[in-house]
């Protein structure tokens, strides 16, 4: 959990804060903030980390280690190449479009990103197909 610190400091100034309107935000005292981002071993509680991630809508992993979530999805299913947010939440969720994914959906982006190009559009063309005969079976 190093630098949680130089992060935290980070983020503030880029929102052109002070330590004291970041703690009104949290509900804690700016020493409090102060203290987080000076002292190589002091953390918020769980619920005061919750509350900076929400604030500077970034992830609890990116706070605490340093890692990025992965940004953008891509997909071909339509035609047309179209960009999807998907967004690790705080909570250890996968969303997209504000949609938790379940973990079979999960699953199924690790496989697909296993496969090759063409493997991928075999892939593709099978769920498009399952997805019309749903479609079909349920308009009779």
């Amino acid at each position: 959990m190093k630098d949680f610190g130089s992060r935290l400091r980070k983020l503030r100034r880029d929102a052109e804060m002070s330590q004291a309107e970041l703690a009104e935000q949290l509900g804690v005292v700016p020493s409090a903030v102060g203290k987080y981002e000076r002292l190589a071993d002091s953390y918020p509680s769980v619920e005061i980390l919750l509350k900076i991630a929400d604030y500077f809508n970034v992830s609890t992993d990116y706070l605490l280690r340093g890692i990025q979530p992965m940004a953008i999805v891509e997909n071909n299913i339509s035609g047309e190449l179209t960009n999807s947010p998907l967004i690790q939440a705080n909570h250890g969720n996968v969303l997209v479009n504000d949609r938790s994914l379940s973990p079979e959906a999960i699953e199924l982006l690790h496989i697909y990103e296993s496969l090759s190009g063409r493997e991928r559009l075999k892939l593709l063309n099978f769920a498009v197909d399952m997805e019309e005969k749903s479609k079909e079976g349920a308009s009779t």
